[in-house]
């Protein structure tokens, strides 16, 4: 307990340690008076489980584990122990709020809903395509006990994994046969470990990738096996480069889809056709598309990214791509090609690693299902994509009349342009709607903390300065709870 510049121990009525100071008594260096009193202090510390017994430790416990808090306890009373002995400021409130705030950041490392406000569609921070409630809903009804993973019902048998699933990808691309793994770098390292382990493998200069998380796609082809074998420059490669680079140790032409950047200006590269009139029975050509899309439609900008089948009918043998970008599923890979070509990797040793779950694949089929009965628009990163204006402004509108009228000057309606994210269309954007919050004496980025770190955390950007939320991206049940976090900034801060 502080009183008049004393600490005072909460066992008893004897002063502890005075502070030797002038001013204001919160902005003084604590100095303890002797080791006796450091030592009171010490002895007045809570034992570990009753700290344990505390209402808000409690709730900590049952949303990050009790064993977490535990360390996060002992850590904390250490590091108090040690500022006592070092004459640093420290009371009981002090280790009180120490523990409160490393649970909570704790807390907020565990995997859970963001509202995402970036406007950023595919969002590889934020787990790229969003699912649905209702595929969800299907997740726990038909999963929620034992499931026919590899059991062929008609048959009375064994069957194989994402059997059926794989089936619907077929009958969308009319590819001989579809194999299904854990995600797109599995999918090219897969196919290079198959068919092209000690052998050579052609990419152009513009086309050595890197994708997140510092993935290179050199590296990946060293792991599997392949050489690497580089033709053209940055911003140009011709047919002619790839064709005196054959040998015969070369076993692939790999061409990867510049999904994520854009070369602009002077450049120039041979298309899918040409580079398939360089294979042969010995020679292979895997293209390595990225996002895979399965939509053609017009209201979509021009150009748009290909779709899986036009892609095959250039004549590439092989075709991968990822199922959490714009096919608007969950983590996956994707080898569509020839049936002969698709059983040599299905047999290769590795599918043990890189084979997925029952989870997996019930959600690639119930996706696929949506672009085989026509209702693509019902997974959201299609209705993000296509929705209209008024609509996100409306969005926007509601999220604003839950705002009290006396606050309601921290918020500006301001238009905002999406983009797609995710390593698809790069450069692209698209006209939207948001909301510019400003609060006088709080900067744009104390804006952000204040967001990010609610009960449910929201993401935003800062635009030119400000805070921003760019409603294309908010789910309609969202705008309560941010509405709710926008509130508690403006009482906190607002007037300030």
């Amino acid at each position: 307990m502080e009183e008049d510049g004393i600490w005072w121990s909460l066992r008893s009525s004897k002063p502890l340690a005075v502070i030797y100071c002038s001013g204001r008594f919160d902005s003084c260096p604590f100095r303890m008076h002797s080791m006796a009193e450091k030592s009171e202090i010490l002895r007045n510390i809570p034992q570990v489980e009753v700290l344990l017994q505390e209402e808000h430790l409690q709730r900590q416990c049952s949303r990050i584990g009790r064993s977490i808090v535990v360390g996060i306890v002992r850590e904390e009373i250490e590091k108090f122990r040690s500022a006592v002995m070092r004459g640093d400021a420290a009371s009981p409130e002090t280790l009180h709020s120490a523990i409160s705030s490393a649970c909570e950041t704790k807390r907020l490392e565990k995997l859970q809903h963001v509202i995402n406000g970036t406007g950023v569609i595919i969002h590889t921070n934020l787990g790229r395509s969003p699912l649905s409630e209702r595929m969800l809903t299907l997740l726990r009804n038909e999963l929620s006990g034992y499931a026919n993973l590899e059991y062929h019902i008609p048959s009375k048998g064994r069957g194989k994994r994402g059997g059926y699933a794989e089936e619907l990808m077929c009958h969308l691309t009319s590819a001989g046969d579809v194999l299904i793994v854990n995600n797109n770098a599995a999918a090219v390292f897969l196919m290079l470990n198959e068919f092209c382990a000690g052998k050579e493998v052609i990419v152009s200069r513009g086309e050595l990738v890197q994708i997140g998380g510092g993935f290179r796609v050199p590296e990946i082809m060293a792991r599997s096996g392949a050489r690497l074998v580089e033709v053209g420059t940055t911003n140009i490669t011709s047919v002619d480069d790839y064709q005196n680079a054959i040998t015969e140790n070369t076993a692939m032409i790999l061409s990867v889809h510049r999904s994520n950047f854009t070369l602009e200006g002077f450049t120039a590269e041979p298309t899918l056709k040409e580079l398939a009139s360089l294979k042969t029975d010995t020679l292979l050509f895997g293209r390595d598309l990225g996002s895979g899309n399965l939509v053609f439609d017009p209201r979509l900008p021009k150009p748009f990214e290909p779709t899986i089948g036009q892609e095959l009918s250039q004549g590439a043998n092989i075709i991968s791509f990822s199922g959490d970008k714009l096919l608007g599923g969950c983590q996956g890979g994707f080898l569509v090609g020839a049936k002969e070509l698709i059983g040599r990797l299905r047999r290769n040793q590795l599918m043990r690693m890189l084979r997925v779950d029952k989870i997996t694949y019930f959600l690639i089929q119930e996706t696929l299902l949506c672009y085989v009965n026509g209702s693509f628009e019902e997974l959201p990163v299609w209705n993000m994509i296509l929705q209209d204006i008024k609509t996100i402004q409306g969005r926007a509108a509601r999220f604003l009349r839950r705002i009290s009228p006396e606050h309601r000057g921290y918020i500006a309606r301001v238009p905002v342009k999406s983009t797609f994210g995710g390593g698809a269309m790069p450069a692209r954007e698209l006209e939207s709607a948001g909301v510019r919050i400003t609060v006088p004496g709080i900067s744009p980025e104390e804006i952000y903390d204040h967001f990010i770190t609610a009960d449910i955390p929201a993401a935003g950007v800062v635009i030119d300065g400000t805070f921003t939320f760019d409603f294309r991206t908010i789910f309609d049940r969202d705008i309560i709870p941010l509405a709710a976090s926008a509130e508690t900034l403006f009482r906190k801060h607002g007037g300030t």
